[in-house]
């Protein structure tokens, strides 16, 4: 009709875009092709140059083409610095433009630090104008927080400045986890602690920052972020590998095993310089992990001695007296504490501790204010582990629990919480009671794993029955063990329990062993002579008792009845 403005239908304007869409992929296509054979030919002229900016600014995701445009540049860069300059100052404004596509290119961003690495004088304060601003668009781009901390290790930027830029954000946005994260950070760095001390920052920041989170979380106890800032800040910090313990095990014979303990795992450079009397030096033992890592809490060395008579080891350690080792005549066993095992609450301040208590208090009001809420009790777990978990250990177990039921996804996280707590408390007991060869036993406990096994590793006898265990990997530093119990578990697989060569007597009845080849791994194992495996399903495959002797012929007692 006449007058009318005529309007495309549906499909008239979908074949437009396609048509629209074809064009630029073939535009596209035809100057990567272009570019692709420039590089195969070495040309890396201005005409690349402008066709790789032009890509980029349509797909700056193209890993390959800021390669090309990288060796570009530096094929054409001038001598001259100011002119180099000038050509990085342009380069700076053609990642901007790729990041106005896509501000979290990987490849956009990279490129920016390779830029500001080949400056002469790089803009580094521009630079940090620029993280402000998109920030602000974004404030959990990580990947902009990543080239911030890039440009504050390049600048003159202190970390106390950050500090308050970090401030100014959570102030802004309490849930800006970035931030917080960030801050976590920074502190460390502003207010160093003293070596010995438990916590992440010095005791005085420490209050302080206790104060403000908890004001935080009270203004939204629903926010998670300022909820991980509190957890970090009550949490233990351990300081860094420390030497805890020195031993010498006998196996048989004339034989047995030097062990030296760690808090963390150290490479094999950590372990001290050994001088083992008789002999020259230690430089004949040949150290080795029981997980055979590099890095390891427990490392080991066969060492044979006679016991017809004492023998004196000496161990020297950096910055710090020589330790010495006496192995008596006869001696099974020689072990010496070389530092104490930190206990959770005896080294807290008053003031400290008035904090955490305080916390505590400000923690059990939201609850009642607002029940249900997980990260109120994962933190109140948090602060009673912090202030004395001997003491508060059944409301920890109780909580936990709690958790358990109010946030299912996590239920195994919450068990891992568990058996850790279970472990320190059993362990800091067998520290102070524990007599050299004495049981070590964890029963009925509901343990889902066992951590902290590198402080078993002289112990002779050790009991995990009637407990949730699938995997017991860690055992592996259990290289004292004789006796070994863990029946009533879940577990399928014992090659962890390969390297422990002292081992004579292993009960693993009612698990989930249901192959006898899966034994195999105890064949290296030249002193294990007891074996229970009573109600595993490998008990009823035909003839398996014949099977088992046959693959571990030094058994002198089997049950698998």
């Amino acid at each position: 009709m006449h007058g009318r403005l005529k309007i495309k239908t549906t499909a008239e304007q979908a074949e437009e875009k396609r048509k629209e869409r074809a064009e630029k992929q073939k535009l596209y296509l035809g100057g990567l092709t272009k570019v692709v054979e420039k590089r195969a030919s070495g040309t890396y002229d201005e005409e690349c140059l402008k066709a790789t900016a032009q890509l980029l600014a349509a797909n700056p995701d193209a890993t390959t083409l800021w390669n090309i445009r990288r060796e570009t540049l530096l094929a054409n860069k001038s001598e001259n610095e100011e002119s180099w300059s000038e050509v990085l100052q342009s380069e700076l404004k053609m990642v901007e433009t790729c990041l106005m596509k896509n501000h979290k290119s990987y490849g956009a961003w990279h490129h920016r630090c390779w830029v500001m690495e080949n400056f002469p004088n790089p803009p580094w304060a521009a630079e940090l104008k620029l993280c402000d601003s998109y920030l602000k668009l974004d404030e959990r781009n990580f990947h902009c927080w990543d080239y911030r901390r890039f440009v504050v290790a390049g600048s003159k930027q202190q970390p106390e400045d950050e500090l308050k830029v970090s401030q100014q954000l959570i102030e802004h946005n309490l849930s800006n986890y970035s931030a917080w994260h960030y801050r976590s950070k920074l502190l460390p760095l502003v207010h160093p602690p003293t070596p010995t001390s438990p916590h992440p920052v010095a005791e005085q920041a420490l209050v302080k920052e206790l104060q403000t989170v908890v004001e935080a979380v009270f203004t939204d106890p629903s926010d998670q972020s300022p909820w991980f800032f509190l957890r970090w800040l009550v949490n233990r910090q351990e300081k860094g590998p420390r030497l805890l313990q020195i031993g010498y095990i006998h196996t048989h014979g004339d034989a047995g095993h030097l062990v030296c303990v760690f808090s963390q795992p150290v490479p094999l450079t950590a372990v001290p310089e050994t001088v083992v009397e008789g002999t020259r030096d230690g430089s004949s033992l040949s150290w080795w992990a029981p997980d055979k890592s590099v890095y390891s809490c427990v490392w080991a060395a066969d060492l044979s001695l006679t016991l017809d008579k004492e023998h004196k080891i000496s161990f020297s350690l950096a910055a710090q007296p020589t330790r010495s080792l006496m192995v008596g005549q006869g001696a099974a066993q020689a072990m010496e504490w070389v530092a104490t095992l930190e206990v959770c609450g005896e080294e807290l301040s008053d003031t400290t501790r008035s904090t955490l208590e305080e916390v505590k208090t400000n923690c059990t009001t939201l609850d009642e204010l607002d029940p249900d809420n997980k990260w109120v009790l994962l933190t109140l777990v948090d602060v009673l582990w912090a202030l004395d978990s001997r003491a508060h250990l059944a409301t920890i177990l109780h909580y936990l629990a709690q958790l358990q039921t109010l946030d299912p996804l996590r239920y195994n996280y919450y068990a891992d919480m568990k058996s850790r707590l279970v472990m320190e408390t059993a362990l800091r007991k067998h520290r102070v009671t524990a007599e050299a060869g004495s049981k070590f036993s964890v029963c009925g406990q509901d343990l889902t794993r066992v951590t902290l096994s590198h402080l078993l590793a002289t112990t002779y006898c050790v009991d995990f029955s009637n407990n949730n265990l699938s995997s017991i990997s860690s055992l592996n530093n259990l290289v004292a063990c004789r006796e070994l119990i863990l029946d009533h578990n879940e577990i399928q697989n014992l090659a962890p329990l390969s390297a422990l060569a002292a081992l004579e007597s292993l009960s693993v009845a009612h698990n989930k062993i249901s192959d006898v080849e899966q034994l195999a791994c105890l064949q290296p194992l030249p002193n294990l002579r007891r074996l229970n495996l009573k109600n595993n399903p490998l008990c009823s495959v035909e003839d398996c008792e014949t099977q088992i002797k046959k693959l571990l012929p030094g058994l002198q007692s089997l049950s698998v009845r």
